[in-house]
């Protein structure tokens, strides 16, 4: 099985983007010792990395947040992580916020156009763009390359779009009752976890066919309503990590069974996950405070910490 791009294993550096500070950040992950930084022309959410692993796209997604964003961007940042500079802009032709990113196994880099409902297909080289019409504002979105598909959540509605990857067209709507949040796939394609915006409560699909296979209850964290939630799958598949921003608090569960492994108190504001190069601790950025989190994922026992500038939203070591 060719290895998913956007669940590629650790390695022993850290890249975090700090969006309120208008920065990217790197740190060393043995010693945690930042050791450069960009400044970013503008807000600075989402990273994935190339298809050679020499660089990471980052989604530049401009002022505010989502549903008040005053000052959108248009652009999607090309960041050399071996000089650690920014070394180019990929213009999307459109103010249109994007934020979410991922890779598919053919290179093509897909994000989510807030402001256009839509997501778009790009080509990394030439610049050249597609956009699939969502109908709905798309946030997080997620590929699968065992069913062919690329999920986009649509968080103030009741769905997940549906978009088959190679015709490039949205195909259906994957309903979420309670409103559509964080989203990802299991590194083998087969698995699509989807986090309820209104309710602690984790969806469980079969990516190919689209069936509901579970609803899972996130316990520990107080429940709040209408909250940020994010969700990964750990790259050797045996773990799921969700974040509860409201909460500030995160869980963890095997991903086999779906048994809830560690209830995690955070500092406030946790939203991206990323995965250590030991396959035995992850990363949490907790936004608010800024500081991110090491733990491991048997237990959720907090084992580090370290401080970023402020707004760190998403972390990959590599």
């Amino acid at each position: 099985m060719t290895p998913d791009p956007n669940n590629r294993p650790g390695g022993p550096r850290l890249v975090v983007t700090c969006k309120t500070a208008n920065k990217v950040q790197f740190f060393d992950a043995e010693t945690l010792a930042m050791t450069g930084a960009i400044d970013m022309p503008a807000s600075t959410h989402e990273m994935v990395r190339s298809a050679g692993g020499g660089a990471v796209y980052a989604s530049v997604y401009g002022g505010g947040i989502f549903g008040r964003n005053a000052n959108p961007d248009r652009r999607v940042a090309v960041i050399d992580l071996e000089v650690r500079t920014l070394a180019r802009m990929i213009d999307l032709g459109a103010d249109v916020a994007p934020h979410g990113v991922m890779l598919d196994r053919d290179g093509m880099l897909w994000c989510t156009a807030e402001l256009g409902n839509a997501v778009l297909a790009i080509d990394p080289a030439t610049g050249a763009v597609r956009s699939v019409d969502t109908g709905k504002a798309a946030h997080w979105l997620a590929v699968s390359h065992a069913a062919d598909k690329v999920f986009a959540s649509c968080k103030t509605s009741d769905f997940v779009a549906v978009i088959d990857r190679s015709g490039c067209e949205m195909t259906g709507r994957l309903p979420i009752p309670d409103l559509a949040e964080g989203l990802c796939v299991s590194p083998d394609g087969g698995s699509l976890f989807v986090c309820a915006h209104r309710t602690p409560t984790l969806y469980v699909f079969d990516a190919a066919t689209g069936t509901l296979r579970d609803t899972v209850p996130i316990m520990g964290g107080e429940g709040k309503p209408n909250q940020l939630k994010r969700v990964r799958v750990s790259p050797d598949g045996r773990f799921v990590c969700v974040s509860s921003l409201l909460d500030n608090h995160a869980a963890v569960f095997e991903a086999g069974s779906l048994l809830q492994i560690a209830s995690v108190a955070t500092p406030k504001g946790p939203m991206g996950f990323g995965f250590a190069q030991d396959e035995r601790h992850a990363y949490l950025c907790c936004h608010d405070d800024a500081v991110v989190l090491e733990f491991e994922l048997t237990t959720g026992r907090i084992t580090r910490q370290f401080s970023t500038a402020s707004g760190c939203e998403f972390i990959i070591a590599y």
